[in-house]
């Protein structure tokens, strides 16, 4: 497969590389046709559904529809437009239209005999994977400690977290991901190393620093059994951990995704970002270098939740690998990973 991903990539041009990997958001209650043409011309066949929508799920696969159609002819071989939303119940469902179970939270479900948990997520994949959806943004790995809780505000604060203990949340992420997986939808297990021990949210606060999580921090029990299971891919969180890199916010962070998650975890799948766009964590990169730091410190797609700006990025992706040949070679490879991946959800 890695060879037949190859031979694809190489007979694409260094633009629709770039642009290959770039997610771009639109709104869940569907894209204008003027998004639509943008991301055509660009090349972008990966979309994210944004915000809230009431609309049903037959409503959704027509919305969807639409999206997968106009963007099919971007994608080789007659591969997969990737369709991804944020289904992870209670507080952060996109989709929350009739035809579309009503989640509760992570918290909730973490309560679930495993059992439970299997059955009902394999039915919230199943209405995704029929309304066009192949990629959801879940399950959340955090590990919020007890004695944090509400106080940690991106995580604890929604009850995004399964347990507070690493042992609770990896036995739950594992079986969420096996029943996404078996109804035909990619997981993401985010957001890695660790979003459970900071005070603020990286969406609408900057400096929000994690001066814990270490290399042996059982943070990274979860994600590493996700690793092991082999069948999802991992979201880079978007603040910055001290132990691990002082300098360096963890989209932006070469130790943290090409080091400890790929060379040390053994991780050799999609690596997507967080929302690089509306993040105030960011804020201060320029729009364009956010996507192309992420992809040279490591990762492969870089998300950003509003298509104007996600075609920005293709851009400077693509005009970074004409002016440095190092850095065409690690877009290449990036879109390699990302089209093996395709190739396996055939």
């Amino acid at each position: 497969m890695r060879a037949q991903a190859e031979e694809l990539v190489d007979q694409m041009t260094v633009e629709q590389q770039a642009a290959s990997l770039v997610m771009a958001g639109v709104p869940a209650t569907g894209a204008s046709t003027g998004e639509l043409k943008a991301m055509k011309e660009q090349g972008i066949s990966n979309v994210f559904l944004r915000g809230r929508s009431q609309l049903s799920l037959k409503q959704t696969a027509t919305k969807v529809g639409a999206i997968t159609k106009t963007l099919k002819s971007n994608v080789p071989e007659d591969l997969a437009v990737w369709v991804a939303t944020d289904q992870e119940g209670g507080f952060v469902r996109v989709l929350q239209g009739s035809g579309f179970t009503e989640l509760p939270t992570a918290t909730k479900q973490g309560q679930w005999s495993s059992e439970k948990l299997s059955s009902n997520i394999t039915q919230v994949g199943e209405e995704l994977a029929e309304a066009g959806i192949n990629v959801n943004l879940a399950p959340v790995a955090d590990v919020v400690p007890a004695k944090i809780g509400t106080k940690n505000a991106p995580i604890g604060y929604f009850g995004r977290q399964y347990g507070n203990t690493a042992e609770t949340v990896t036995s739950a992420i594992t079986t969420v991901t096996d029943a996404l997986n078996s109804a035909g939808v990619q997981p993401v297990v985010k957001h890695f190393p660790g979003l459970g021990r900071v005070a603020k949210n990286t969406d609408t606060s900057s400096g929000v620093t994690d001066t814990v999580i270490g290399t042996d921090a059982t943070d990274l029990e979860p994600f590493k059994e996700a690793i092991n299971q082999g069948n999802s891919w991992i979201m880079i969180s978007n603040a910055r951990y001290t132990e691990l890199d002082a300098q360096n916010d963890a989209p932006f962070s070469e130790k943290i995704i090409s080091g400890l998650l790929r060379q040390d975890l053994g991780y050799e799948g999609v690596v997507i970002s967080d929302d690089l766009c509306e993040a105030r964590q960011i804020a201060s990169v320029d729009m364009g270098q956010r996507a192309v730091k992420f992809v040279a410190a490591g990762g492969t797609v870089p998300l950003c939740v509003n298509s104007d700006q996600a075609i920005v990025m293709a851009k400077a992706l693509s005009n970074a690998a004409k002016k440095d040949q190092k850095f065409a070679a690690t877009v290449r490879e990036a879109a390699v990973v990302e089209l093996e991946a395709k190739l396996r959800q055939q």
